[in-house]
């Protein structure tokens, strides 16, 4: 039987987005290994008959651990002479091909879930992350964009050997969210029907910007309600700012939860407010429903959101914009025409078409 090696960072990575993938792969006939950083994390229990390598990778380029992940990363790839590697998120991929090309191993795969350098990224980005992606290049044999930019940017880096291909993201299971109980979380809130709910979902934190939303909805009337979901590092930061400036009536802590349809059906409109994405799976759970989208104009958000059409692109800190845009969502007419062309253009991403155009990329098709 052929071995495959998955590497990621994170066991999360795996845990979130690769399932699917992985038991695609194992219908194909291969036996599929798992390398990642488990640290105090036992294996997936949909994956418990998979071997699991712990490597202690960590998001810190210069990490002195990543280095000597490299040399035992080379070590299990000799041993097990696998047939193929699949690699995700930037910094195990470039380890995890700097190891293989000591090998000289072919059929490395490379996902890039949005390349640390964009339009408009830090300079430092394009110091450290740009060489080092240019270099990887000539170890890969395939890599896999998720939007435009980086399909393109993708192609003007690649080396001879490799072959670049954009795939829209790694698949949603539209069941999952197509519907949810929209009464019972406006309840749990105490939401009245004149109320117009704003969510937006992910990470607190400085790249997910919720600050520009809160800002947003402190210039509108008291209508206008935004819904936080999620946890993080600014959790208390952005919680100051509500008290301080009197928004704890329209602004809404909901924390980690798990009935995520729940709550986009209690939602009016869903926003992405980010200043870095690669395609944002948060759009299309909220598409799922037929949901309309405000969301910042950077790469990933535009290549999902068209503006006018099925919801409305907004500059990074501008919230004055974001509440001239959301003002516009209030119509219910706009609402009906943007739910139907929603629920029609998130079928592109659900995970039977993006299994088959993985399924056909694994066999050399």
């Amino acid at each position: 039987m052929k071995k495959v090696l998955i590497v990621t960072t994170l066991k999360r990575t795996i845990e979130g987005f690769l399932i699917p993938h992985i038991k695609l792969l194992e219908e194909l006939g291969y036996q599929v290994d798992l390398a990642c950083n488990m640290e105090g994390e036992s294996p997936i229990k949909e994956l418990h008959k998979n071997r699991w390598y712990h490597f202690n990778f960590t998001r810190n380029p210069f990490s002195i651990s990543n280095l000597k992940s490299t040399s035992k990363l080379r070590g299990l790839i000799k041993k097990q002479n696998y047939h193929m590697m699949h690699l995700h998120t930037p910094i195990a991929s470039f380890l995890g091909r700097l190891a293989a090309s000591t090998l000289k191993m072919k059929n490395i795969i490379y996902t890039a879930h949005g390349f640390h350098f964009y339009k408009g990224a830090p300079l430092v980005n394009w110091m450290v992350y740009y060489p080092a992606e240019w270099l990887a290049m000539r170890w890969t044999d395939k890599i896999i964009t998720i939007n435009q930019e980086d399909y393109e940017r993708a192609h003007r880096m690649a080396g001879k050997r490799t072959k670049v291909y954009k795939i829209d993201g790694v698949g949603l299971d539209l069941t999952r969210y197509s519907q949810g109980k929209r009464e019972k979380v406006r309840e749990e809130l105490k939401l009245s029907k004149e109320d117009f709910l704003v969510t937006i979902i992910g990470e607190l934190n400085k790249n997910k910007n919720q600050i520009q939303l809160i800002k947003a909805i402190e210039i509108l009337d008291n209508r206008f309600k935004a819904l936080i979901v999620g946890k993080g590092g600014k959790e208390r930061e952005l919680k100051e700012y509500v008290k301080t400036n009197k928004l704890e009536n329209r602004v809404i802590f909901l924390g980690h939860r798990d009935d995520i349809g729940d709550i986009i059906a209690a939602s009016d409109l869903l926003t992405s407010m980010s200043h870095r994405e690669g395609l944002p799976r948060s759009i299309m759970e909220g598409m799922a429903q037929g949901k309309p989208f405000i969301v910042t104009n950077i790469r990933g958000n535009r290549d999902i959101i068209k503006d006018g059409i099925n919801g409305f692109l907004t500059d990074v800190n501008r919230h004055d914009l974001t509440a001239q845009s959301i003002k516009k969502l209030e119509d219910q007419k706009v609402l009906n025409t943007i739910k139907i062309i929603n629920l029609r253009a998130v079928e592109k991403y659900s995970i039977d078409r993006i299994l088959q155009k993985i399924k056909f990329l694994y066999l050399g098709r």
